[in-house]
């Protein structure tokens, strides 16, 4: 693994959690609940995990698509399904699951 691509997979999760943190930042200013750090950390894993992996999907149906559709008996959408629709539900779930916020 090269250096930029090792840079670029530290930054990336950093980015987005500042940007979750400056957030919840502005949230505290206006007297709003807060999430804690933790559960930033979370869901900042978990929109990762929904970017790549509906992404890539994405990116693979698109091409699939303008392909013409054809089945090589290689790739086809059941394929691209099987392995981006999971992880991009848990990562939705989880992302789901860690913005909620308490009652007030």
């Amino acid at each position: 693994m090269g250096l930029g691509l090792g840079l670029v997979l530290i930054a990336v999760p950093v980015v987005v959690y500042v940007w979750l943190d400056s957030r919840e930042r502005k949230r505290a200013e206006q007297c709003l609940p807060r999430l804690g750090g933790i559960r930033l950390a979370i869901a900042a894993f978990a929109a990762l995990v929904i970017l790549f992996s509906g992404g890539c999907g994405g990116l693979f149906l698109g091409s699939w698509v303008m392909d013409g559709m054809r089945s090589n008996d290689y790739v086809g959408w059941e394929v691209i399904a099987l392995f981006s629709l999971p992880p991009l539900a848990v990562g939705g779930l989880i992302l789901w699951l860690s913005m909620l916020r308490p009652k007030a």
